[in-house]
């Protein structure tokens, strides 16, 4: 199981997602990752020096979000965009 291709670990996370979890949990956990793409990606004016470190980490939620649900991941990447929006206007 450990060494498996990776698409089939994608697979096999995207069919738990999408045929276990209810609307709710989906969206709360979509949500969550918005939350967390946001917040790293403002990190580079709000940390000056260690957030340009930090700040190439907000694609790796964009990234599972789209691995969990195509249509989810859309909502989340606007999601985020709204968010660093409100975070940061002046951008």
């Amino acid at each position: 199981m450990l060494l498996q291709p990776i698409t089939d670990h994608a697979k096999i996370v995207h069919y738990s997602f999408n045929e276990k979890a209810s609307i709710s949990r989906k969206i709360t956990v979509i949500a969550l990752l918005s939350t967390m793409a946001a917040t790293l990606q403002a990190a580079g004016e709000l940390i000056p020096a260690a957030g340009l470190f930090i700040s190439p980490l907000a694609t790796a939620p964009a990234i599972l979000s789209m691995v969990l649900s195509v249509r989810y991941g859309l909502l989340g990447y606007l999601l985020t965009l709204f968010l660093l929006f409100l975070i940061q206007p002046n951008q």
